[in-house]
């Protein structure tokens, strides 16, 4: 296995540490998240994915305002619903911005510049939508999940695109979690 292999295996392994301590809304989960995500930076930088290392990079800097926040806010963050009419806007603002980053990453030697695109600004949504906790991130995190796993594949990024069906049935694990959390602070 060669020096990339293992730097992109040791990645999944703290990217999957995260999401699992995400479910259970555990604010160490950030730490694991910013170490998994930098390292995937990298590996996504040199297989030519300049806006998901983009991506990654951004997720390393949310990690760490999202632990602090975490922090500060733990006793008044809840978990809420968002109204359908603000999920619209959120999906065609992203779908605007996912085509003008698209036509800016395909100025560049990228690869799969639109499709690249779409799952990092859809991944700054649902990051947002996480750290604020809205139950909807994690219907974001399902379709974008399974989504990246095609696109790492074209790459034969194998333990990224396994992390990415991990993440998907983690992410339908937080749904449940979470929808289960906020039925119960309902009631």
């Amino acid at each position: 296995m060669d020096n990339l292999k293992i730097i992109e295996l040791v990645s999944v392994i703290f990217n999957m540490i995260f999401l699992v301590l995400l479910t259970k809304e555990n604010r160490v989960c950030w730490i694991f998240g910013i170490i998994g995500s930098l390292l995937g930076a990298w590996i996504l930088y040199k297989n030519f994915y300049y806006s998901e290392t983009l991506l990654y990079l951004f997720y390393a800097v949310i990690g760490y305002f999202a632990y602090i926040y975490w922090g500060i806010n733990s006793s008044i963050l809840t978990i809420r619903r968002m109204n359908w009419l603000t999920i619209c806007k959120v999906l065609i603002g992203g779908v605007v911005a996912s085509l003008g980053l698209g036509y800016l990453m395909s100025k560049t030697d990228a690869s799969k510049p639109y499709f690249d695109a779409l799952s990092s600004v859809f991944g700054v949504v649902a990051t947002f939508l996480e750290l604020y906790k809205y139950l909807i991130s994690w219907i974001f995190w399902i379709f974008l999940n399974g989504y990246t796993v095609w696109l790492y594949e074209l790459k034969e990024l194998d333990f990224l695109a396994i992390q990415m069906i991990l993440y998907t049935l983690l992410s339908v694990y937080g749904y449940y979690q979470w929808s289960k959390k906020l039925l119960t602070e309902s009631t």
